[in-house]
């Protein structure tokens, strides 16, 4: 099987990212995920946790019994820039490098009738004979207010 970003369909780069955001959060969040949990779990009074935004930065900070295990700090915009850049970085690569459609399939997707081979006619059964025909008559219409 052949991993190519040219050939990869939507729902691949959508599971790309889903993948790059699962594995940031586990690299950047997996310590403070484990101090958050240890701390939640302590008897009342013994763990803290505190998250706050203040002047453009994130910070979280974990306390077991009086003692930081945690404190980190991130300015908000290294922050969207690691949760947004590589998504858009990659989708923008992959518009660039994905195999299009030949223009025998675009001309059939935007409606270009001159381009599509001839067909073949209608079937024996709905072709309608010419005895079968209701037979109209051809006089001039008249409107009831003239």
């Amino acid at each position: 099987m052949e991993l190519s970003l040219r050939r990869w369909k939507p729902s691949q780069l959508l599971l790309s990212w889903s993948a790059y955001w699962a594995g940031l959060i586990g690299v950047t969040m997996g310590p403070a995920i484990r101090a958050t949990w240890k701390a939640t779990r302590l008897p009342d009074g013994h763990g803290t946790v505190n998250a706050m935004f203040d002047k453009g930065m994130l910070k979280y900070e974990v306390i077991e019994s009086g003692v930081t295990t945690i404190s980190n700090t991130a300015p908000l915009s290294t922050v969207m820039l690691w949760l947004i850049g590589p998504p858009l970085a990659l989708w923008l690569v992959w518009l660039l490098v994905r195999e299009r459609p030949s223009t025998r399939q675009a001309a059939v997707a935007s409606g270009a009738a001159d381009q599509l081979p001839a067909g073949s006619g209608p079937a024996p059964e709905w072709r309608v004979n010419v005895d079968e025909r209701v037979r109209v008559e051809r006089q001039g219409i008249r409107t009831p207010n003239p």
